[in-house]
C-alpha cells in the first residue's frame, strides 16, 4: 500500500520478507526520513558504524569511484556518490543536490537521498534523506578520528561555523572526550549566539561564543572546521602544540578551509587516499604551492584504528584528520537503518 506505515504483515517483523525473493507479498522499499534515522541510529551506533566502516575502506573492502557530478544552471549542483562494501553484500548511491541559496529559501545545503541496494540480486532496500545520512555519518567520522588521534584529556572543542555540522559534531565528540567547554564561532555573532543557545539545552559543557576564528582555536584542544567557506578560516600560526583538527566543510579541490602552514603543522590523516590526493582543497593546495610534498599525508583513519599506522606519535603532536566524506559511510548507516525499521513509526513502506 504506497505511503503506508507498516509494511504488510504482523508488526514490528522487518520489512526483508516482503521484499523480492523472501516469500509471499508485494515487493516493498522503505522510505527512512530524519526522524525515522534519529529513532533507529543512535550518535553513539554511528561512531561505532564509521570506526568498522574507516578501517573495510584501508582494508580495500570498498568499492567507490570519486565522486562525480555536473552543474545545474545558475547556482546549483547534482553531485552522484555511488559505491559497494563486499562484506555485508550491500551496494548503493548517494544523490544530492547542492545549491548555493539553499539557506535562504529555507532549504538545507544538502538535499536528496542516499538509495540502498541488496549485492545478491540487485534488488532496492530503502531510502534514506540524505541530508540526515550525511550530518550524523559526518560528526561520527570525525569522533571517530578525535577518540583515536586527540590528546585523552582533551577537554574544549572549538566549533568554525555554526550551520547544520556543528550541532551534530557537539554531540558526537562529547561523546568521545570529557568536553567541558565549546567553544563557538561564526561569521555572524547573533547566529553563534543563537546556535549556543540552542546546544545548551542539550549539552552539559558550558558554550562559549568566541569574537573571532582565532580566539576559538586558541583556547581549545580540540577544533572543527564546519564551514561553506572558499578560502582559509583558520591559519597555522594561531595552532598550538598537542592540538587535534578535525577540517570538515570543504569538499572539493578548489576550497579549502586552512591555509598551507597549518596543513605543514600538523600530522595529515584521511579518510581516503585516493580521493584525499585528487580532492582534498587543503593537501592539493598546500602540495602544489610547494609548502609540502605528498608524503605528507601520512596515513588513512582505517589504518590508524587497525593499528597499521601510527597516529598521534606524542602529547605535543598536531593531529589533523581530513574528512572528504565517503559513499561508504553512508551505505553503513543506510543498512544499519534497513536492518531495524521496526524500531521506527516514521518509516513509510511504498509498494515496489
Amino acid at each position: 500500500m504506497i505511503g503506508s506505515n507498516n509494511p504488510s504483515g504482523p508488526p514490528g517483523k522487518s520489512v526483508e520478507n516482503q521484499l523480492p525473493g523472501k516469500g509471499a507479498g508485494r515487493p516493498t522499499l522503505a522510505i527512512v526520513n530524519a526522524l525515522a534515522l534519529a529513532d533507529i541510529v543512535s550518535m553513539a551506533d554511528a561512531i561505532e558504524l564509521m570506526s568498522v566502516t574507516m578501517q573495510e575502506i584501508s582494508r580495500g573492502r570498498v568499492t567507490a569511484p570519486e565522486r562525480g557530478g555536473m552543474a545545474i544552471a545558475p547556482k546549483g549542483k547534482l553531485i552522484l556518490m555511488p559505491g559497494a562494501i563486499a562484506d555485508i553484500n550491500r551496494f548503493g548511491t548517494k544523490v544530492l543536490s547542492l545549491f548555493s541559496d539553499a539557506a535562504s529559501n529555507g532549504l538545507p545545503g544538502h538535499q536528496g537521498l542516499m538509495l540502498l541496494f541488496d549485492s545478491e540480486n540487485g534488488r532496492p532496500l530503502c531510502a534514506v534523506d540524505s541530508h540526515a545520512v550525511t550530518g550524523l555519518r559526518t560528526a561520527a567520522a570525525s569522533a571517530v578520528a578525535t577518540r583515536i588521534l586527540s590528546n585523552t584529556d582533551s577537554h574544549s572543542l572549538a566549533l568554525i561555523g555554526c550551520g547544520a555540522l556543528a550541532q551534530w559534531h557537539a554531540e558526537a565528540i562529547s561523546l568521545v572526550r570529557p568536553i567541558e567547554e565549546v567553544i563557538v564561532w561564526g561569521r555572524s555573532i547573533e547566529k553563534a549566539r543563537q546556535f549556543a543557545d540552542r546546544c545548551a539545552v542539550h549539552l552539559a559543557a558550558k558554550l562559549v561564543v568566541a569574537h573571532s576564528a582565532q580566539e576559538a582555536v586558541e583556547r581549545a584542544d580540540i577544533v572543527c572546521t564546519l564551514t561553506s567557506s572558499p578560502f582559509p578560516v583558520l591559519k597555522g600560526k594561531w595552532l598550538r602544540a598537542g592540538q587535534h583538527l578535525n577540517l570538515v566543510g570543504s569538499s572539493t579541490r578548489a576550497t579549502r578551509e586552512v591555509d598551507d602552514d597549518a596543513v605543514a603543522r600538523g600530522r595529515f590523516i584521511v579518510d581516503s587516499r585516493s580521493h584525499a590526493v585528487s580532492q582534498a582543497g587543503e593537501l592539493r593546495h598546500a602540495i602544489e604551492s610547494g609548502s609540502i610534498g605528498e608524503q605528507h599525508l601520512a596515513a588513512e583513519i582505517g589504518e590508524v584504528l587497525a593499528g597499521h599506522a601510527v597516529g598521534r606519535s606524542d602529547q605535543s603532536t598536531i593531529t589533523i584528520y581530513k574528512s572528504l566524506g565517503h559513499v561508504a559511510q553512508d551505505i553503513r548507516v543506510a543498512d544499519a537503518a534497513f536492518s531495524r525499521l521496526s524500531e521506527s513509526s516514521h518509516v513509510v513502506y511504498v509498494d515496489w
